[in-house]
């Protein structure tokens, strides 16, 4: 048998491979390679032996046929999943009925000459393939078997590109990336510092960055215009949706410029880093808001776009009702507001009722919740609404027959809030 070749467009071929597991393609028929990877299932045909060989780039299929008396024939038998396994064999393209549309390798296999275990394995405490089959706790526990699944595997990819992108654009609009200190002095930011004891100073302590503010703002009166930094920030917060005890951030800083031009910046890195790691194409300029305008249409300061449900005023077609629940919180200084969810009013009482606690958990009393007919608003509550407010409440909100309206009437940050988490909820 030939020697493996060793491509020279191939950076990671070693003594150990030629080739990654998921590289090899029908063009490569022929072609003598040396694979190596974890076992991701093994089956007996019979005494043909197929092989799946996972490694980070991919999976290809080993066939081992007593006929060939391949070398190492009895350790293929008995490999178990995750076994470590090292190759050689003739790439050569799969017989119509056995190929495999699901896998990129899955026109070809190899048909091994030669097959050495690396490492055997115990028995793993879970299956670990595309979908997570162990609980978080035992995910974390075993995380350097966790992070083996594909999924994982992609996920850390992408990071890579992302931050690869991140620099390539930064550094073609003349960026510096520079390096902030992790210990230093505590800051007031928004959330507690994680502190430091220090082993010369008895008693002082550093604090660790919950973002490089400062550092940078001294950069920029330092004369260096334009930074940049992918950088670790800690903030000694609460587990929540959107925070967590440390994370990473695409920092910048510019001197001598205005918010447009800040955005510009912002907008032209997005649209490069999409394109780059998703093969997204995204145009810019981006839709703008004023921070006014978000809270009054969406509820929050970072609204989805995707979807419609805005958010409007209503207090005017309420204001003189004799519903007196609205008419005592705009005689308070609150306002009313409310949305239209199309097609909701199809919604069970039970749902409707989990909407309230959505509001309530936003620091609002409560909600009314309306269906609209051809003949207007529809409820226990609607009784108390004469048919010139329900008509412009229907109007308001661009409401439709089967659509469901929902009124908050409280404080005016307090009732956006509230809308702005039914909004995203239903």
């Amino acid at each position: 048998m030939s020697e493996p070749e060793h491509p020279a467009d191939v950076p990671f071929a070693t003594s150990y491979r030629t080739h990654t597991c998921g590289q090899l393609r029908p063009e490569d028929a022929g072609r003598t390679v040396t694979v190596a990877g974890w076992v991701a299932s093994q089956r007996d045909h019979g005494g043909l032996i197929f092989v799946d060989l996972r490694d980070r780039w991919g999976i290809v299929q080993v066939v081992l046929d007593p006929s060939d008396e391949p070398e190492g024939m009895e350790e293929a038998k008995l490999c178990r999943l995750e076994d470590v396994l090292q190759v050689t064999g003739t790439v050569r393209e799969r017989p119509p009925g056995a190929v495999n549309r699901e896998m990129p390798t899955g026109e070809c296999e190899i048909q091994a000459a030669k097959l050495k275990l690396l490492a055997k394995t115990e028995t793993p405490p879970f299956v670990i393939g595309e979908e997570a089959t162990a609980s978080e706790e035992m995910g974390l526990k075993y995380r350097y078997l966790d992070l083996r699944r594909p999924p994982l595997q992609r996920n850390l990819a992408l990071r890579h590109l992302a931050a690869r992108a991140t620099r390539t654009f930064f550094d073609g609009r003349d960026f510096l990336e520079i390096e902030t200190p992790f210990l230093i002095r505590s800051t007031p930011e928004g959330a507690r510092d994680y502190l430091v004891p220090s082993r010369i100073h008895h008693g002082r302590f550093y604090a660790l960055p919950q973002s490089p503010q400062q550092y940078k703002q001294l950069l920029m009166m330092a004369g260096f215009d334009r930074y940049i930094q992918i950088v670790r920030c800690f903030r000694d917060e609460d587990l929540r949706a959107d925070r967590q005890p440390e994370f990473t951030q695409v920092d910048l800083e510019m001197a001598f410029v205005n918010e447009e031009d800040v955005m510009e910046v912002v907008e032209s890195y997005l649209v490069a880093r999409l394109r780059d790691t998703m093969k997204a194409e995204v145009e810019a300029p981006f839709t703008r808001l004023s921070l006014d305008e978000a809270l009054q249409r969406y509820g929050t300061d970072r609204p989805d776009l995707r979807y419609g449900m805005e958010i409007a005023d209503v207090s005017d077609a309420v204001r003189g009702s004799d519903f007196r629940v609205l008419r005592d919180v705009l005689e308070g200084g609150g306002a009313v507001h409310g949305l239209s969810a199309p097609g909701g009013d199809a919604m069970s009482r039970r749902r409707q009722d989990e909407l309230v606690e959505v509001a309530k958990a936003s620091g609002a009393k409560g909600t009314l919740t309306l269906g609209v007919s051809p003949d207007g608003l529809e409820g226990p509550t609607a009784k108390f609404l004469a048919e010139a407010e329900q008509e412009a409440i229907i109007a308001a909100l661009g409401a439709g027959p089967g659509d469901l309206v929902v009124l908050v009437a409280d404080e005016t940050e307090i009732a956006l809030a509230a809308l702005g988490a039914l909004r995203v909820e239903m």
